[in-house]
């Protein structure tokens, strides 16, 4: 499997001298620009032509609104309407007056561009020419690399009419790649790939899909900025070879929940296609052959459960013969632990005649979460013993991973994650609050979690602070997590208790391509007289 080249290239920086990898420093301009066209930076600043783009710019497209840029290296990236991109790194000795060979080369040009939402073109300059190896496009679902010069890609969330979720990828000149925890997958001139936001598997298309079958001229570039900059500048008729994504119907209803029911989706046309997995192991991708064992992580939390009536949070692994879910890809029924059985004794959980609420999902990490409310959740112990739950005055919360996302864990390093969605807390009286904050940070060395709660509810500030083990340290498997929240404090009052389990997960951008991109974490807490259980899930990411 190709093992990328990644780069850190602010403490590089500061040992070599090389002011181009400093964060701020510039990295291409602005050739065109109309509409909306902003650069998210402090302070935060509006692109017209000619103004400067930086290492760390998110560039940003609003409706009806496009931008194309000339990078330092000669290379030329259209961004299409509502699109979001960030220049991660861009690194070229070349373009630096005040560089030396001595002290910068060729060897130290990287570019790294990060689709955050939307899509682009781009026609690759110097670095993806001569140091191929040290260019890549991040993306929700994986990293892409080249070898070659011409490509477009695409990443949809709920926002290309109605076609499926994930990245469209189409190449026009020589190839690149695509690389993600599941397999690498070459794709040559005039072929399609498609990467389902959900399961992450690549998907290799006969003919171009809708989101590239119209041509707006989105993905396209103006005849004023396709200078000769070199003898191997790309031919002329650039413009006529990508279409782009067919706009959203604005007539059309809005989609219910975050996803779309699958049954409704049109047939994407695939071939056969082969990959390696991260151990460089062949697999078969082909649609319709035996699918590579697939499940999601499950963590889940609630008020008094059952008759011992504890509160909870526990987390489990699901194959897909355990795992069930609705249209919207929330989850319906999963295995998991309930009080006071063995850690080994899995019961079920199903969602009954309650419903889903407060859901939500996250691109990114491609963490879903939301709660069960209102009637009875049927539960079944593994003996055949129902135990129905009521759930009109509390809720059961749910977080779960992307289909087969178990990372593989590191041995050493700290992170911190930022809070990026959570249910409503809730309690067992009926109350619905508020995840006012959170925290959590990993010690990978140490195998070892922090977190930390602030919940406003029912007229309380409840706070709570605690720690778990990662992994082995708590005789789990290495992903899962669980810690007990030894401070917790209700309108100031101490003496409350509280535990908390969840899981990591493999995708999300990262500052260290060796942490997980995401946390699941879901969190059951006591006040000090044991008469109100307040619970909730809560999903991290950008560590």
């Amino acid at each position: 499997m190709k093992t990328f080249k990644r780069f850190t290239f602010i403490a590089a920086a500061a040992l070599l001298g090389v002011p181009r990898a400093l964060l701020g420093a510039d990295a291409g301009s602005v050739t065109f620009a109309t509409g909306s066209v902003t650069a998210e930076r402090a302070p935060a600043a509006t692109l017209s032509k000619g103004d400067a783009v930086r290492v760390d710019d998110q560039v940003i497209t609003g409706t009806a609104s496009r931008a194309q840029l000339l990078m330092l290296d000669g290379a030329r990236i259209a961004v299409r309407p509502d699109s979001r991109i960030s220049i991660e790194e861009y690194v070229y000795a070349a373009a630096d007056p005040g560089s030396t060979a001595t002290v910068t080369t060729s060897d130290d040009d990287s570019s790294v561009i990060g689709l955050v939402k939307g899509g682009f073109r781009t026609i690759t300059g110097a670095i993806g020419k001569e140091n191929p190896s040290n260019y890549e496009v991040r993306t929700a679902v994986g990293v892409l690399g080249i070898r070659g010069t011409d490509f477009a890609v695409l990443l949809c969330s709920g926002d290309c009419g109605g076609e499926p979720d994930g990245l469209y990828v189409r190449v026009s000149e020589d190839s690149i790649f695509f690389s993600n925890e599941i397999a690498t997958v070459d794709v040559n001139a005039g072929e399609f790939l498609f990467v389902p936001l959900e399961s992450r598997k690549p998907e290799r298309l006969d003919i171009a899909p809708p989101v590239f079958a119209a041509d707006d001229g989105s993905f396209s570039f103006q005849i004023e900025v396709q200078p000769d900059l070199s003898p191997e500048s790309p031919p002329a008729g650039f413009d006529t070879k990508l279409g782009t994504r067919r706009e959203p119907d604005s007539s059309a209803p809005e989609p219910q929940g975050d996803g779309e029911d699958d049954s409704s989706r049109p047939e994407i046309p695939k071939q056969s296609i082969e990959g390696i997995d991260r151990d460089g192991t062949p697999v078969d991708l082909t649609p319709g052959s035996p699918p590579d064992p697939q499940g999601r992580t499950i963590s889940m939390s609630t008020g008094p459960l059952g008759a011992a009536t504890e509160f909870w949070s526990a987390s489990l692994f699901n194959d897909p013969t355990q795992l069930r879910l609705d249209g919207n890809n929330n989850v319906t029924g999963f295995s998991g632990l309930y009080p006071g059985r063995a850690a080994t004794d899995v019961s079920d959980f199903d969602i009954g005649t309650s419903n889903n609420v407060d859901t939500g999902f996250d691109q990114m990490t491609v963490l879903r979460w939301g709660r069960w409310a209102g009637g009875t959740a049927d539960i079944t112990l593994s003996d055949g013993t129902p135990v129905p739950e009521n759930l009109g005055n509390q809720s059961l919360h749910w977080i779960s991973s992307p289909d087969g996302a178990v990372p593989v864990m590191p041995v050493s390093g700290s992170a911190s994650y930022t809070l990026i969605g959570s249910t409503s807390p809730t309690d067992d009286q009926g109350n619905v609050g508020v995840l006012g904050a959170a925290t959590f940070d990993a010690d990978f060395t140490n195998m070892l979690v922090d977190s930390t709660l602030v919940i406003d509810i029912a007229g309380s500030t409840w706070t709570a602070a605690g720690q778990g083990n990662i992994g082995a340290a708590a005789q789990l498997p290495a992903h899962l997590f669980q810690g007990f929240y030894n401070a917790v404090a209700v309108d100031g009052i101490t003496g409350g208790t509280g535990t908390f389990s969840g899981f990591f997960s493999a995708p999300g951008q990262t500052s260290d391509p060796s942490f997980p991109g995401g946390a699941g974490l879901t969190y059951s807490l006591q006040d000090q007289g044991g008469t109100t259980t307040v619970s909730g899930a809560a999903a991290f990411g950008n560590p």
